[in-house]
């Protein structure tokens, strides 16, 4: 009887025993042995042998929602609308009407205000004087504008507006002339769409040509014309139009969504 109860008492004090120690799951941080994060064995010697209370996991390992907050949206780069046919010279002169600028034009000649934002943001400008004769203007014709701090884009085509004049982006130089002559001159460019946007492209064309100076198109009887292939819209069109597409497109991507989907 004597033996039956001391083994009892040991049985039971076995159980306590092992009750009260803590866990493998509890002494290690990694229970598979390892750190696939490539920590060395010694720190996982030491992490063993501490208090018998367990880290969180959060602090064992790098938290993934952490490394998520590192790659943050404000550090992805946009996703634009990729220009597949520019030249490098016509990049850099559009680069350049996104410049800021600020000028006083007060019964300035034309030709007079166009050297100096040509010198000023360093790109060819010329006025094309025959066509301005076609429509009773001169190079002399006096302009008047005063505008600080906006877009090159937006000075030119605001000065320009009030003679019925335009801009293109024709022989690697800026031309400014008159929207008659910009429309016989149209320009062929080609627009590269993100993937998340390519299975829809058919649906972004319609709805710029609803929304981009609707009556330049030719399916409303304009002079501007537009198609997709795949990936690809090809636009013919005038300068300052093309610009409005681009603007455009790059607002649609950043509202239906920046993120390329490579799948």
């Amino acid at each position: 009887m004597r033996i039956q109860i001391a083994t009892l008492a040991v049985l039971i004090a076995t159980s306590l025993s092992t009750m009260l120690a803590p866990s493998a799951w509890s002494q290690e941080s990694d229970p598979f042995g390892s750190d696939p994060f490539g920590g060395d064995s010694q720190r996982l010697k030491t992490q063993r042998t501490q208090s018998p209370r367990a880290r969180p996991a959060e602090a064992a390992r790098p938290s993934a929602i952490g490394r998520t907050a590192k790659m943050g949206v404000h550090e992805i780069e946009p996703v634009k609308v990729g220009i597949v046919n520019g030249s490098e010279s016509e990049e850099r002169i559009r680069a350049a009407l996104g410049d800021e600028t600020s000028n006083a034009f007060h019964e300035t000649p034309l030709q007079e205000a166009i050297q100096i934002i040509s010198k000023n943001h360093n790109i060819p400008i010329v006025v094309d004087g025959r066509a301005l004769e076609e429509i009773g203007l001169t190079p002399d014709t006096p302009v008047n504008l005063d505008l600080k701090n906006v877009t090159l884009r937006a000075f030119l085509r605001l000065m320009l507006r009030e003679l019925d004049l335009t801009y293109m982006i024709k022989d690697q130089v800026i031309q400014i002339t008159t929207i008659e002559a910009a429309e016989q001159n149209l320009v062929t460019q080609m627009y590269r769409l993100p993937e998340n946007l390519v299975k829809n492209s058919r649906e972004v064309l319609t709805a710029l040509q609803s929304a981009v100076v609707p009556d330049t198109w030719s399916t409303l009887g304009g002079p501007s014309a537009a198609s997709t292939i795949d990936h690809v819209l090809i636009i013919s069109t005038t300068s300052d139009v093309h610009d409005q597409v681009e603007s455009f497109l790059n607002t649609l991507i950043e509202t239906y969504g920046a993120s390329v989907d490579h799948h």
